[in-house]
């Protein structure tokens, strides 16, 4: 190149011919090109390997938020692939929340303070304007059996924390460990839950970037049931709706009031 230049310069010219411009520019686009068949893929495996992380980072964020609040729960009932509309409009899962609610209105004065117990619910809820299933601290109205009070519910997380990923949730009873076939013991436990959480890059959910499984104990149910307690009136319930289009998940749950006077 510089060999070039000089026997450009031997001929006359001044400065930098166009000639000497054109090359120069062809040489520099060259050298970037191969810069850059080196670099793409560090910059690629960069960008792979934050998004990985953030899946990670996220999911396991919201797993330990629901566990957090679950653990400690007396009573539960999930709806899965379901919709509040469909659960509202069928009267086997109504009857289900209102036991739950006059349990907590049992526990303390009739009116709203000093319960004992009090009825949570946390869903999974999925918006269409961004495909995305988001976390909801629902507001539940104990003096309408439990009905869900939708304008004050809250987010859990602010949208930008999904912004990479795309992620479904599972609900199942995890297996029993001390399970023999043929045996005494119960296939699945009933005093814990098991969570499943998988991230995907796209909104079609069709490209896996991370799953993880983790599995929750309830520590009162597990005492309710060593107490020799109904556990039909304590272990948590998973019922599937069983909807094709409709994908939610409602977490209702029955907590401690440690605020009680």
């Amino acid at each position: 190149m510089r060999s070039f230049i000089r026997l450009l310069r031997k001929r006359g010219s001044s400065g930098f011919t166009l000639v000497e411009m054109i090359v120069s520019v062809a040489l520099l686009a060259v050298l970037m090109a191969g810069m850059m068949i080196f670099i793409s893929p560090v910059i690629r495996s960069y960008n792979d390997n934050q998004v990985d992380n953030n899946a990670q980072n996220v999911t396991t964020c919201v797993q330990d938020y629901i566990s957090r609040n679950i653990r400690n729960s007396y009573k539960m009932v999930i709806f899965e692939n379901t919709s509040y509309t469909s659960i509202k409009s069928n009267s086997a899962y109504t009857d289900e929340i209102k036991k739950m609610n006059d349990f907590c209105n049992a526990s303390g004065d009739p009116g709203l303070t000093n319960k004992s117990y009090l009825l949570k619910c946390l869903s999974l809820r999925y918006d269409d304007t961004d495909k995305r299933f988001y976390l909801w601290d629902e507001a539940v109205d104990m003096t309408a059996n439990g009905n869900i009070k939708t304008a004050d519910s809250k987010k859990v997380f602010a949208d930008c924390l999904f912004s990479d990923i795309y992620v479904q949730y599972e609900f199942a009873k995890p297996k029993n460990g001390d399970y023999v076939e043929g045996g005494s013991k119960p296939e699945f436990r009933k005093d814990a839950l098991q969570m499943t959480l998988t991230a995907y890059r796209d909104e079609d959910y069709s490209s896996m970037i991370f799953q993880g499984s983790g599995i929750t104990e309830l520590r009162q149910i597990k005492c309710m049931l060593a107490d020799g307690k109904s556990e039909a009136d304590y272990y948590a319930n998973i019922v599937d709706v069983g909807s094709s289009t409709e994908k939610d998940i409602y977490i209702f749950y029955v907590t401690r009031n440690y605020n009680v006077t």
